[in-house]
């Protein structure tokens, strides 16, 4: 992620567009090299770039132009090219995972519209939507839906839409299908390069890496394993033959957390989903933690009573308290954050499942996050727009993890404080605001 120095740049004006263009001025002032994402690549040139998302199924490429410069010709790239000035002012996001990085890089002042509004955790596109300053975007009314996506540059999804003018502006993002926790934290500068904040975005990304593997150096340390499982329960329904069934993950990305936490990751023996609660309790045996996904039942006897297990059964999960769920952060709707901010700050996440498994490498006031320890009674968080701590739709959000080198230093890593986003948010929120559009 190194950043590159430019040999000479025209003159940009406040909107950040070039007033005198040079054709032998290289325009980008730093350049983000991909190293842990697997499913997108970047290319420079003078006076545009060429993001591509290489996600099976999308393989998409966005030229991207200094705007005030001229565009290179559509005939050098294929004929599904995308083309873009940058930095882009106004855009909509389709998926909950946008908007955290968008407000990590300090850009909540491009969200002009959001999809599935009743779902958004972050407080402050909440408050945002309660001034009318967001829009959700409308699902019913297709004619209202089109008007609304004229008054946007550019949309971030996770999918094409299916609407030809929508398409010819979406951006389709992957951060979820990379598979490793530092793969979605680079992300960071896959939307970066749409605002020309690829500085930011790569002290960001260096930030989190150096916590990241700050928190996975400590647990690893530690000579015992436990056995963690990430689990869930579907209910019988019309949709599954009223057949009931319980799945052990075995998901990269839930492996490579739970390994970098200091702990074995469980995913079954010879199969992960079960049609019985007996076999699958009896495939729990051994296991020392459990994160529940069921997305139903938030308490303990919800859990005893899917899992067909009670508080005297003899799995070390339920006599050492030791059961977790992912919705210690949401909103109003049930709306998770675990699906939001959570893609992008994986360090906070390590230091999540570092709680559940080596709890004694953080300081005792500790707070969780997303995984909230259900056999203790931890209770959920709600966010409102009322938490909306920085309305300056400019500041950059912070990591919502603690500084690791404190802790390993003797510290508390300023538990229950500060973050380790607290020694960048001045120099990103200062970036923010020079590029302030």
């Amino acid at each position: 992620m190194p950043v590159q120095a430019q040999a000479g740049q025209g003159p940009i004006d406040a909107t950040g567009c070039v007033t005198n263009y040079d054709a032998n001025a290289d325009y980008f002032s730093s350049k983000i090299q991909v190293d842990d994402a697997a499913l997108f690549s970047v290319r420079y040139e003078k006076n545009y770039k060429v993001v591509t998302n290489t996600a099976p199924g999308a393989n998409q490429a966005y030229v991207l132009t200094q705007c005030g410069t001229p565009a290179p010709a559509a005939s050098l790239f294929p004929n599904t090219t995308l083309f873009f000035n940058v930095p882009v002012k106004n855009v909509a996001s389709l998926a909950t995972t946008a908007v955290a990085y968008l407000e990590m890089l300090g850009k909540r002042s491009a969200i002009k519209a959001v999809d599935t509004e009743g779902l958004v955790s972050s407080p402050c596109i909440q408050l945002g939507l309660s001034k009318s300053e967001i829009i959700g975007l409308e699902d019913k009314n297709l004619t209202l839906r089109a008007e609304q996506f004229k008054a946007v540059d550019l949309v971030f999804s996770s999918m094409v839409p299916g609407d030809a003018d929508v398409k010819a502006k979406t951006v389709v993002t992957s951060e979820v299908s990379d598979p490793g926790p530092l793969n979605r934290a680079e992300w960071l500068e896959f939307y970066s390069t749409f605002f020309n904040l690829e500085e930011s975005a790569q002290k960001l990304t260096a930030s989190i890496n150096n916590n990241y593997n700050c928190f996975k150096s400590a647990a690893n340390a530690k000579p015992t394993k436990p056995i963690v499982a990430w689990s869930s329960y579907v209910a019988p329904s019309e949709f599954n033959n009223n057949t009931a069934s319980w799945t052990l993950s075995g998901a990269p990305y839930k492996r490579i957390l739970s390994t970098d936490a200091g702990a074995t990751f469980f995913n079954g023996t010879t199969t992960s989903t079960f049609s019985s609660a007996a076999a699958f309790a009896d495939a729990l045996k051994d296991v020392d933690v459990v994160i529940d996904e069921t997305f139903t039942g938030d308490d303990l006897a919800s859990f005893l009573k899917s899992y067909g297990l009670t508080a005297t059964s003899p799995h070390k999960f339920i006599q050492n308290k030791a059961i977790f769920r992912q919705d210690g952060l949401i909103n109003p709707n049930d709306g998770r954050d675990w699906f939001a901010s959570a893609v992008a700050m994986n360090d906070a996440v390590l230091q999540d499942v570092v709680r559940a498994v080596h709890p004694e490498i953080l300081p005792s006031n500790a707070p969780y996050n997303w995984l909230r320890n259900i056999a203790k009674d931890e209770p959920k968080r709600l966010l409102t727009a009322d938490n909306c701590t920085t309305p300056n739709s400019n500041t950059p959000l912070p990591d919502r993890a603690l500084v690791c080198a404190d802790i390993k230093a003797g510290g508390s890593g300023n538990a229950g404080s500060k973050t380790v986003a607290g020694a960048l948010t001045a120099i990103l929120a200062l970036m923010a605001a020079a590029f302030a559009l």
